[in-house]
């Protein structure tokens, strides 16, 4: 047995470092790896820290998207060999144990620190190939955090005009570090875009955006909801929303990721996993660049002041947790 260290909420915007004991021991089919960095989802992760939930909740562990390295494999895995690295789903922790299947291989010389951000290129490439609008079409992204940094650089690979617009100076610059040209506090910085927009990628959860957006988008255009609305900004009922969106023929659509499956089937070959590789690879390329001003790299220790820095006024753009000193 080992000894494990797993970040828990233990209360509304409450986090410790919880011991635990770990069984290394991988069963047929599974892989154990220690956890090289964890990413923090800004915006969930945000959300699940200041919420307040049943007192039976607590401790609840969090976490989504983690880096490892290979210590032990199961009878029957034939894709990994201790020392590899590959990205799982599970909780912020040291040390990790799950099915091989469910994790992605890292592409060879890709640091973890970029490797990880592939997680959130895949968070709307399901809206991406869902919507209808094709290469060269004319794009836009509101809110440039993680998921829509992300969002707006995998459109641009794909062949796609993108603007990408955020209210907060400090985004747009780490965006114009990266491979977008096309950035604004707003859309009303382009007034010829106006009856232009083949689809919308809504990903900072603030209705102001979809709404301020309609008046650029073209007859029969989409729109897609992929950032969490969290919190209400705004005193305006749903039928002036809905009568707006009646008579610009736009069709709104829900952004959640997982309208895709983890792994492919016959029948739906995108997915999940093959997304997030994907996005690694063009990652690697250099396609998608992630830059060292999108992320702070803090201890686990830490966890209690990350995310109290998280659900600040002002958060970073993204935190990583460092396990690397930790066991």
């Amino acid at each position: 047995m080992l000894e494990d260290y797993r970040v828990v909420f233990t209360g509304k915007e409450q986090a410790a470092l919880a011991r635990h004991c770990f069984d290394e021991r991988p069963g047929p089919g599974e892989i154990t790896g220690k956890n090289i960095i964890s990413l923090i989802s800004t915006g969930s992760e945000r959300g699940g820290f200041t919420q307040q939930f049943p007192r039976g909740r607590y401790p609840m562990q969090t976490g989504s998207s983690s880096i490892a390295e290979v210590l032990q494999i199961g009878e029957g895995v034939n894709r990994y060999r201790p020392g590899d690295l590959f990205f799982h789903d599970g909780n912020h922790a040291l040390y990790a144990r799950t099915a091989a299947e469910d994790t992605v291989t890292i592409p060879e010389g890709l640091a973890p620190e970029k490797a990880i951000f592939g997680r959130y290129a895949a968070v709307s490439m399901t809206s991406i190939f869902r919507m209808r609008s094709r290469p060269v079409d004319t794009i836009a992204v509101t809110g440039l955090g993680l998921v829509g940094l992300m969002c707006a650089q995998t459109l641009v690979c794909m062949g796609y005009k993108v603007y990408a617009v955020d209210p907060a100076p400090e985004r747009r610059a780490i965006a114009a570090l990266t491979n977008l040209n096309n950035i604004a506090a707003d859309l009303t910085a382009w007034p010829d875009l106006k009856k232009s927009l083949g689809a919308l990628m809504e990903c900072s959860g603030n209705e102001h955006a979809l709404r301020s957006a309609l008046p650029f988008m073209r007859p029969g255009s989409d729109m897609f909801q992929v950032g969490v609305p969290w919190h209400k900004n705004s005193d305006w009922d749903a039928h002036s929303l809905l009568y707006d969106l009646f008579y610009a023929y736009v069709s709104l659509h829900g952004g959640w990721e997982w309208y895709l499956p983890k792994k492919p089937t016959d029948f739906e070959p995108h997915c999940s996993y093959s997304h997030i590789r994907s996005a690694m690879e063009l990652i690697a390329e250099d396609r998608i660049k992630v830059v060292p001003e999108m992320y702070e790299l803090r201890t686990p220790e830490d966890c209690r002041g990350v995310y109290q820095d998280i659900a600040g006024q002002h958060p970073p753009a993204s935190i990583i947790l460092d396990w690397r000193k930790l066991g």
